[in-house]
C-alpha cells in the first residue's frame, strides 16, 4: 500500500482489524484507552463523560477502520475521532445550556485519588480557566502541558504543524495568565 507508515507500531493490528480480526481491536484498545480517556477527560472536565466518549471513540474506529489510510500514525487518526467527539460534546452542551439555561462549565469531576482529595482553590481556578479556553487553544495546551507530548507529536495528533502548536500554546498560556490575573485581583 503506497504511503504506509511502516514505523507505526499499531500497523500490524490495524491491518489485522481491517482484515476482520476483531481481537486486534482489543489490543489497540489496551494500548490506547488510557491516553484517549485522559485526553478526553482533560478536554471535557468530566470523568464519566470521558469514559463514555472514549468508548465511543473505539466504536467509531471499529466501524470506520476500512476508511483509515495509513498516511499518518493510527494514534493520530484515533485522536482525531476523539477530538471530533469532544467538539460534538461541546456543541450538545451549548444546546443544552440554551434550552435549559444551565451553566456550561460545571465543576471538574476528578477521578477518585488522594491528589483529588487535596485539590485546592488554585487548582480549581486553573481548571476553570482551562475550561474557558476556546477549543482550538485548549487542545494543543492539553496535549503538551497535561499529556506531556512534544509540539511535533501534538501537531501530528491535531493535523497541524509543530509551529502552529507552539503558537496556540503561547496564546493559550497568555489567556490563562490574563484570566488568573483578573481572578487574583477580584
Amino acid at each position: 500500500m503506497q504511503g504506509v507508515i511502516t514505523k507505526d507500531p499499531d500497523w500490524p493490528d490495524v491491518a489485522a482489524l481491517q482484515s476482520g480480526d476483531t481481537a486486534a481491536l482489543d489490543r489497540l484498545m489496551k494500548r490506547h484507552h488510557a491516553e484517549v480517556t485522559g485526553f478526553i477527560w482533560r478536554m471535557t472536565g468530566n470523568h464519566r463523560d470521558a469514559e463514555e466518549l472514549a468508548q465511543e471513540t473505539f466504536v467509531r474506529a471499529f466501524f470506520q477502520i476500512q476508511q483509515y489510510r495509513p498516511r499518518a500514525h493510527f494514534a493520530a487518526w484515533l485522536y482525531r475521532i476523539a477530538r471530533n467527539l469532544c467538539l460534538d460534546y461541546f456543541r450538545s452542551r451549548a444546546q443544552l445550556q440554551k434550552s435549559q439555561n444551565i451553566p456550561l462549565n460545571e465543576a471538574w469531576n476528578m477521578p477518585e485519588s488522594p491528589a483529588s482529595a487535596l485539590q485546592d482553590e488554585a487548582t480549581e481556578l486553573l481548571q476553570d480557566a482551562i475550561a474557558e479556553l476556546p477549543i482550538h487553544l485548549r487542545e494543543p495546551l492539553v496535549l503538551t502541558a497535561l499529556e506531556g507530548m512534544s509540539h511535533e507529536e501534538a501537531g501530528r495528533r491535531l493535523g497541524i504543524s509543530p509551529k502552529a502548536v507552539e503558537a496556540k500554546c503561547y496564546r493559550a498560556r497568555a489567556k490563562l495568565r490574563n484570566f488568573l490575573g483578573k481572578n487574583q485581583n477580584a
